[in-house]
């Protein structure tokens, strides 16, 4: 497969992107997801900070078991 880098218009972003699609290929990396604002990383982060935080609490209270350290590396 070929690797193409292009820049196009934003107005025919989501019509080039589906042709892509429909001809068998895949967008890798967009502008668009590119330029997420500040403000979105950080909810973002914020988010996934706090799902983290309630998997702790669960684990504390007995009702999610925890995953050995050793575990976690062999799925890497």
């Amino acid at each position: 497969m070929t690797t193409l880098t292009i820049e196009i218009p934003e107005k025919v972003e989501k019509t080039l992107t589906d042709l892509i699609e429909q001809l068998g290929g895949k967008i890798v990396v967009t502008e668009t997801e590119k330029k997420l604002s500040k403000a979105a990383k950080k909810k973002q982060i914020l988010d996934d900070l706090e799902e983290s935080i309630k998997w702790v609490k669960l684990h504390q209270e007995g009702k999610v078991k925890g995953q050995p350290i050793q575990e976690l590396l062999d799925e890497l």
